[in-house]
């Protein structure tokens, strides 16, 4: 077996990453790795570990991120945590990709301070009662402290995306957070975190929906979430995203995988039928996709926009109306007949 067949066979066999530690077990000297970034079997990760080149080359940003993590935990075995936005993703939290440049490790039990380092931060061991876990393979700070974590270095969106799919999952609960929010009040950067925990949600079914509501509520709408709208007879005509009771408009986040393969074109048909139901009975309609997103004034223009179609008796029913959020503390589901 040459050189590079013994390289892939232990890649395939450990997530992808060979360490120099590791590479000196199975034969495989320093000039010998030099030989493998050159024949692009290995892509240096961090000083003192490898991830397959392949690997690398075919992975999205998250799959990229959570190789180079795995090659920072292993370089330094048993003295790291995934930790902040890195933890997230590693627990399956989504996070936006324009987050993913930078890993993020903890101590798991020295009270050195935080470091940075051209790939990667190091940062100081979590606080008592922040148990380390294992997932995958990997050592990870609790869920709880994930989400607070990417809201201190990655700011609101990727915050709200992440607690929100922690809070659904059972990850972690809005109490929880808030406890650890309290212990840690004195870590900087903690803005982002308590607006995270103050407006993260459990209702929303898929990053995009976390992320359509905070831009929605940075622009000042009351919105309502998973609204269902029926008929004055009570017959069922949809479940919808977002309500905007004052406005009358409907908000739903379009993600369009929902509209590919081969039953795409029934579901596009399905879709519309349901929207023209909508504008039917005098609600404005405001798809939003991934892109609308980062542009807020966008978001406004098509809200507004809607917001002209919708009938003055439509607007004068919803607003005089009580509406629930499917996600309140009653678990009543929200319906309007209105």
């Amino acid at each position: 077996m040459d050189l590079a067949d013994r390289a892939q066979a232990f890649l395939d066999s450990h997530d992808a990453v060979l360490t120099t530690g590791e590479a000196r077990t199975i034969g495989i000297t320093d000039n010998g790795l030099c030989s493998l970034v050159r024949g692009a079997t290995l892509r240096r990760a961090v000083r003192g570990a490898y991830v397959c080149a392949r690997a690398y080359a075919g992975a999205d940003a998250g799959g990229r991120h959570l190789l180079v993590l795995r090659a920072v935990l292993r370089s330094r075995p048993g003295e790291l945590a995934a930790s902040h936005l890195s933890a997230a993703l590693a627990l399956g939290m989504p996070v936006l990709d324009r987050d993913l440049t930078r890993i993020h490790v903890a101590y798991r039990r020295t009270t050195k301070e935080s470091c940075r380092f051209d790939t990667h931060t190091v940062h100081r061991t979590p606080p008592a009662g922040g148990e380390v876990r294992e997932h995958e393979g990997m050592h990870v700070v609790t869920p709880a402290l994930a989400v607070l974590g990417t809201a201190t270095v990655a700011g609101p969106s990727s915050g709200i995306m992440a607690a929100d799919f922690a809070l659904r999952d059972g990850l972690t609960s809005k109490t929880e957070l808030a406890e650890w929010l309290e212990r840690m009040r004195h870590h900087p950067g903690l803005s982002a975190a308590r607006l995270v925990v103050e407006r993260s949600s459990p209702s929303a079914e898929s990053a995009g929906e976390s992320l359509s509501r905070l831009v929605l509520e940075d622009l000042g709408y009351r919105v309502i979430p998973q609204v269902t709208i029926v008929e004055e007879d009570g017959r069922f005509v949809a479940r919808v995203d977002f309500l905007l009771p004052e406005l009358g408009v409907v908000v739903e986040f379009d993600g369009l995988t929902k509209y590919s393969g081969g039953d795409g074109a029934a579901r596009l048909a399905a879709e519309k039928r349901r929207e023209d139901s909508l504008r039917r009975l005098g609600y404005g309609v405001v798809r939003l996709v991934w892109a609308d997103l980062f542009h807020p004034v966008r978001v406004r223009a098509a809200v507004q926009q809607a917001a002209r179609a919708v009938s003055p008796e439509r607007t004068a029913q919803l607003t005089g109306a009580r509406a629930l959020s499917v996600a309140d503390a009653s678990g009543r589901r929200n319906a309007t007949g209105l």
